[in-house]
């Protein structure tokens, strides 16, 4: 799933947050993230997507005062030894390498993500 992802939707560049729902109970927490972006198998168009975080291990969403976190310059996607991460606002090297920022502020970790297209 991760690397579909990655192959539509690369570093998620110039997207945009649209909603975030965390919803938590007893035995599970989940995440959707409702995201404006390109994608790069059909010529770069915009569309409407829901990325989908099951058995959350970790979130962080610091919204600041004029600062927009929901406004994506790239995004990293990784999975290490079963643990995803998925960082909305990661350190960036020269030639686009990416990078986990530790001191993110929008971060999810989890063990599960999928994603559906909305439009």
């Amino acid at each position: 799933m991760i690397d579909e992802i990655k192959n539509k939707y690369e570093h998620f560049s110039d997207s945009l947050v649209l909603k975030i729902v965390y919803d938590a109970d007893d035995t599970s927490k989940k995440i959707e993230v409702i995201i404006k972006c390109m994608n790069k198998l059909n010529d770069y168009e915009f569309e409407i997507i829901t990325l989908s975080f099951e058995d959350i291990i970790s979130f962080c969403f610091i919204d600041t005062e004029n600062q927009s976190n929901v406004s994506i310059n790239a995004a990293l996607l990784t999975n290490e030894r079963g643990i995803i991460t998925f960082d909305f606002s990661p350190l960036i090297f020269e030639r686009a390498e990416l990078k986990e920022n530790e001191n993110s502020d929008f971060k999810i970790k989890c063990r599960k993500i999928s994603y559906k297209q909305m439009n």
